[in-house]
């Protein structure tokens, strides 16, 4: 499944790499937080750079390389050097206050030690391994030639001790002439909230979701992205860390219908959860989710969307690994109609 959540964020990063004309290029700070064996947690800085070519008005798709050269909690050597393919998906555009989704994948090179018998640091390793992430982020364009990122994602690389929350900077000088054509229709965004009910399997939600939902048209359907904040409760077959929680990545294709008052959708797509915190789901987990729901005009400039789907997941756990759970929810946005109804005006 680790392949498949590769292959599934590449396309992500795909989808957005057609017609690269603007660039801009600039470096990256970064601070990574990362739980040790009892729990605590410890923040390390990182520095590195990104070249990114702006795709339309709608993302970027780029190189990033970030460099750690203290992630110990002890004595014993972890470095890290990442290789990432990157991408950012603005929902509202790259103008201006540019909110995004981003997701990377990439190449991890890491250097780790294992403290022994007696506290003794075993040699130093390196190996190469595949690096995953994905977040959230706001880019402010200062003028035409220059942008400031602020983000945070979820950052995992398998098969190590770093699973963790990063918030990332960066600072770019932008050229070039971006290219105007796109298939990229409006797009809108607000916060969201929602419940969740366990189907099936040991897991199950112990609180309110919080996060926010992403919408864009485009000529062949529209396209929609959530990323939640979700509280967990292992229910059976935990002793230890049974209360994760995790955040929720999760793309959707919706097919759709528009009566006058708004819209009706059936939405399907993948979902990657990210546990950051220590114990037996640590790490990211894959699955798939589905569902309905309709964005209900209110007023002239406002929408509501409520939608009700089903998510799926396999945890790390072999011995309770699939999870289905029924999230329910609420979203609050600027008013998008559908192109047809905006052109016949």
């Amino acid at each position: 499944m680790r392949t498949l959540s590769t292959v599934l964020i590449a396309l992500v990063i795909a989808s957005s790499a057609a017609a690269q004309r603007r660039v801009r290029i600039g470096p990256t700070v970064s601070s990574i937080s990362i739980q040790d064996g009892s729990g605590a947690s410890q923040s390390f800085t990182g520095f590195g750079g990104s070249l990114a070519f702006l795709s339309g008005d709608d993302g970027e798709v780029g190189i990033g390389v970030s460099r750690f050269g203290d992630l110990s909690n002890n004595s014993c050597v972890r470095q890290m050097t990442f290789f990432g393919l990157e991408s950012n998906y603005y929902p509202v555009g790259a103008k201006g206050v540019a909110p995004y989704a981003s997701s990377s994948v990439g190449l991890a090179r890491v250097t780790d030690q294992d403290a022994g018998l007696l506290g003794i640091c075993t040699g130093a390793q390196a190996s190469s391994q595949l690096g995953l992430g994905f977040g959230l982020g706001v880019r402010l364009n200062i003028g035409k030639q220059a942008a400031a990122l602020v983000e945070g994602r979820f950052f995992q690389v398998p098969n190590s001790a770093i699973q963790a929350l990063e918030g990332r900077a960066n600072v770019s000088f932008a050229f070039g002439s971006p290219r105007k054509k796109t298939e990229l229709l409006n797009g809108t965004m607000g916060p969201a909230i929602g419940v969740l009910a366990r189907l099936s399997g040991p897991m199950e939600g112990r609180g309110p979701t919080v996060g926010v939902r992403f919408r864009r048209d485009t000529k062949k359907g529209s396209l929609g992205l959530q990323i939640d904040y979700a509280p967990l409760r292992v229910t059976t077959g935990c002793s230890s860390n049974c209360e994760p929680y995790a955040v929720l990545f999760a793309p959707t294709y919706e097919p759709s219908l528009y009566p006058a008052w708004g819209r009706i959708y059936a939405g399907v797509g993948f979902l990657l959860a990210g546990f950051p915190s220590l114990g037996a789901d640590r790490g990211m987990a894959q699955g798939a989710h589905g569902g309905l729901g309709a964005d209900i005009y209110s007023g002239p400039t406002l929408m509501v969307n409520v939608n009700t789907r089903v998510l799926w997941l396999q945890r790390q756990d072999p011995n309770n690994r699939n999870v289905f759970i029924v999230q329910a929810g609420v979203s609050l946005s600027p008013r998008l109609e559908h192109h047809a109804a905006i052109e016949s005006r």
